[in-house]
């Protein structure tokens, strides 16, 4: 099976052509070598400790040239191999735009958190790097939120397990942002990004390729490679004038919540929306609608509180997943209020108005600390 270009090739008969393919993997091996150590140079202002393994060409090919299990995550898909006897993830790129350096940079620097998926290596040999990963019998969190027929669905998708995904993805993005030289941005926060361990129901997170540092004493930057992300969890400055800062990231975890709690797209939710009739200008504020008008024809057609505007129009029963309430009823009233007041504002407009990270972790926490005591309550 070719899961890449370049990864099986038609058996070399003479020695040129095999001298010609070592030669072609040794060029590799030192250009990709030294993209990736200067992002670690970057990364880590040249005091990193961390050790990665290098795998060669041929110990990849040899890892899934049985494989039939492929799993799809947007721009990038993983293919289940065997190294040294144990079962791996092997993971190819789909799109160009990936800094995939960055990501090998970033992973190795945060495989030690049980919410990120551990890298186990990677392979320099080919035109363009292959990452490997721990082996996970997983899904990934959109599949599992939008994907019919799942038979896991419920049970993993509990409140109280939703209450964890969010508090795991949380306090992998809050590392992100707080425990480098200077916060690093994930930019592509979105459930196609994150992991469902289907054994212990363990969420972990992936792909940095599109995640940029900030620079030193800098709250903001403005984006040099336009916007990139994924269309829905893009925040409002980034889309209209690539404005790079924590808060995006805090919106696109809030449009996370938001159909963590739903199990409904928000991109449909937009398009639900736009087929309404516009919401009264009065209820928007002057700036807003300036903001709003400068914004490309991406953006356009997205309501600036879209989020809020489908809150404030439908009760809590009708926003809510149905299987959360068959499960406990009325008795998680004032814990999903609570909820739906921080995904507003995580999805604020105005970037300034939005908390940090660490903010919405501390409580997201609160919110499972207080489930957790009612059902040992009931117990």
């Amino acid at each position: 099976m070719q899961f890449f270009r370049g990864l099986t090739r038609k058996k070399q008969s003479s020695s040129s052509a095999s001298a010609e393919r070592r030669k072609n993997e040794q060029d590799y091996y030192l250009k990709n070598g030294s993209s990736v150590l200067e992002e670690f140079l970057a990364l880590c202002d040249g005091n990193c400790r961390i050790p990665i393994r290098y795998f060669t060409a041929t110990e990849i090919e040899n890892a899934i040239k049985h494989s039939e299990s492929k799993m799809e995550l947007s721009d990038v898909y993983m293919v289940t191999g065997s190294l040294n006897n144990r079962p791996v993830l092997v993971r190819f790129n789909r799109s160009c735009q990936l800094n995939i350096y960055r990501d090998i940079a970033i992973t190795a620097q945060m495989s030690h958190l049980k919410n990120v998926l551990r890298l186990v290596g990677c392979c320099l040999e080919f035109e363009e790097p292959v990452m490997v990963y721990e082996y996970v019998e997983g899904i990934s969190l959109s599949d599992l939120l939008f994907k019919k027929g799942n038979s896991n669905r419920k049970s993993l998708l509990s409140w109280g397990n939703r209450l964890r995904i969010a508090n795991e993805v949380a306090s992998a993005i809050v590392f992100l942002h707080t425990e480098f030289t200077t916060p690093i941005i994930h930019r592509d926060i979105a459930p196609s990004k994150v992991i469902i361990d289907q054994n212990n129901g363990v969420a972990k997170i992936l792909d940095f390729s599109l995640s940029i540092s900030l620079p030193p004493g800098k709250l903001e930057m403005k984006s040099e490679d336009g916007v990139l992300g994924t269309l829905g969890y893009i925040a409002p400055e980034n889309g209209s004038y690539d404005i790079i800062t924590q808060k995006i990231d805090v919106y696109s975890f809030g449009v996370l919540l938001f159909e963590l709690l739903t199990g409904k797209k928000m991109v449909e939710m937009v398009d639900s929306a736009i087929s309404k009739e516009p919401i009264d200008c009065e209820e928007v504020n002057k700036s807003s609608i300036e903001e709003r008008n400068a914004m490309d024809t991406t953006f356009e057609n997205l309501h600036p509180n879209i989020v809020d505007r489908y809150i404030r129009e439908n009760s809590v029963i009708d926003i809510v997943d149905p299987t959360i309430f068959e499960e406990h009823g009325i008795e998680i009233q004032q814990q999903l209020e609570d909820y739906i007041d921080l995904v507003k504002r995580c999805t604020t407009y105005n970037g300034e108005n939005r908390p940090y990270m660490i903010h919405v972790a501390r409580e997201l926490r609160r919110i499972e600390k207080c489930f957790r005591a009612l059902t040992i309550g009931q117990n």
